[in-house]
C-alpha cells in the first residue's frame, strides 16, 4: 500500500491553503508524521532450502535450542493468522483512504468558498451594512472550514496509524517466515544426518 505519503502531502497542502486564504492566526499544529514509514514487503517462504551454515540464517534472539522447541504447526498457524490480520487492516485502510479523498475534495471546495467570500467582503464599502453582512458570511465559512479541517487531520492521523500497524504486522510476518525457513532447513539437515 503506497498511499501514506499521498494523504500526508494532500493534508498539508489543504491545511496550508486554508490558513493562507483565511489570512488569520489559525493554529495549524500538524501531527508529527516525520516517521512515516514505507511499507515492508513480506517475503514468501522459499520452496528450496539451501545448504548454508545454520548460524547464518538463525533469526535472533533465538538460539538453536529455543528454535527446536517451536512447534512448526503453531508457527504456520501464526503466519496464517497474521496474514489475515494484514488483509483486514489493508481493507480498512483502503476504506478510510477513500473517505479521506472525498473529505479532501470537500475541503478544497470550502477553501475556494472562503477565498471568494473574502474577495466579496473586501469589495464592499468599509463600514457599510453590505460589508458587515459579507464579513459575517466570510467568518461563518472560515469557521466551517476550520471544523472540517480538524476532522480531516483526525482522518489523516488514523490513516497514519493504520499504515504503521500494517508495516509492523508485515515485519512480524517476515520474522516468523524466517523462523519457519530455519526450522525446515534444520529438519532437512537432521534427516540427512540420520541417513549418513
Amino acid at each position: 500500500m503506497n498511499t501514506s505519503f499521498r494523504f500526508l502531502i494532500f493534508t498539508i497542502f489543504i491545511a496550508l491553503g486554508f490558513i493562507t486564504s483565511c489570512n488569520d492566526d489559525i493554529n495549524s499544529t500538524e501531527e508529527d508524521n516525520n516517521n512515516q514509514k514505507t511499507n515492508i514487503a513480506s517475503t514468501e517462504e522459499s520452496t528450496s532450502i539451501e545448504d548454508e551454515d545454520e548460524d547464518e540464517i538463525l533469526p535472533p534472539p533465538y538460539d538453536a535450542d529455543e528454535i527446536d522447541k517451536i512447534n512448526p504447526k503453531d508457527l504456520s498457524k501464526q503466519i496464517k493468522e497474521i496474514g489475515e490480520k494484514i488483509e483486514i487492516l489493508e481493507k480498512e485502510s483502503s476504506r478510510h483512504y477513500d473517505e479521506y479523498s472525498k473529505m479532501s475534495e470537500i475541503q478544497k471546495a470550502i477553501l475556494e468558498n472562503v477565498r471568494i467570500k473574502r474577495i466579496i467582503m473586501k469589495s464592499k464599502t468599509v463600514g457599510s451594512e453590505e460589508e458587515k453582512i459579507a464579513k459575517i458570511d466570510f467568518e461563518n465559512e472560515k469557521k466551517y472550514g476550520r471544523e472540517k479541517l480538524e476532522i480531516l487531520k483526525e482522518k489523516n492521523h488514523l490513516l497514519y496509524n493504520l499504515t504503521k500497524s500494517i508495516a509492523q504486522a508485515k515485519e512480524e510476518k517476515e520474522k516468523l517466515q524466517e523462523k519457519e525457513k530455519y526450522l525446515l532447513k534444520r529438519k532437512k539437515k537432521k534427516e540427512k544426518a540420520k541417513l549418513n
